[in-house]
């Protein structure tokens, strides 16, 4: 016997199927949203720390392994359009001097040697393919989740600068980089490579002193 359905049934059977149907469409375009439109709305998430290793040679000059990090935090790729780092050999002064500063909330007083930059010890410059007028062969292309690393090697001789300083500056937006950066390479009155303009969009700036021991 073969029983024909009902109206009642054919119009549930419908809705089922319609409801299924609807189902997968929500699930298909909830991964679609979430893996691959939503990431690529967000602002690019990113951290640039610059490490640093002492080693002291028999001759008794002391190697820094500077340690160039890019960590793509986030969720969307980023790409460095321009870079450029700079060690400076530092000397101290015999004036002392006392820096204080007073705010409604911050209260602070320091006491401490000044240092003066004295002479260039190292300095690199790049412009990549995200750059106005930048190496169209070469990119810094980093994933979402990711870290890249450059290591650079300085001698330093301890009792001729006790410190060093050590200048960063990068140009990072969300990969692809459009429209390009306006940026170019010049030089300071050590001789260092440094960028400009300044304080313009993706730039990031960096100093830190570190001790000679």
């Amino acid at each position: 016997m073969h029983s024909v359905p009902t109206r009642g049934e054919q119009l549930r059977t419908a809705v089922e199927i319609v409801a299924i149907v609807a189902a997968g469409i929500w699930a298909l375009y909830t991964f679609v949203y979430e893996q691959r439109i939503k990431p690529l709305a967000q602002a690019p998430s990113f951290s640039l720390p610059t490490l640093v290793d002492q080693q002291r040679a028999p001759n008794g000059a002391v190697f820094l392994t500077i340690h160039k990090r890019l960590e793509n935090t986030g969720d969307v790729s980023i790409d460095i359009a321009a870079e450029s780092l700079s060690v400076y050999g530092e000397q101290f002064t015999s004036v002392r001097r006392v820096r204080r500063l007073e705010t409604p909330t911050l209260m602070q007083v320091s006491e401490d040697v000044p240092r003066t930059r004295v002479a260039l010890l190292f300095s690199i410059a790049k412009l990549r393919s995200g750059a106005v007028g930048g190496n169209p062969t070469t990119s810094f292309f980093l994933p979402a989740h990711s870290s890249a690393e450059e290591d650079y090697v300085v001698v330093v001789p301890p009792r001729t600068y006790p410190m060093v300083l050590i200048t960063r500056k990068d140009y990072v937006e969300k990969a692809p980089i459009e429209p390009k950066i306006p940026v170019r390479i010049v030089r300071d009155r050590y001789g260092a490579y440094d960028l400009q303009p300044t304080s313009i969009a993706g730039e990031y700036d960096n100093r830190e002193e570190y001790p000679i021991r």
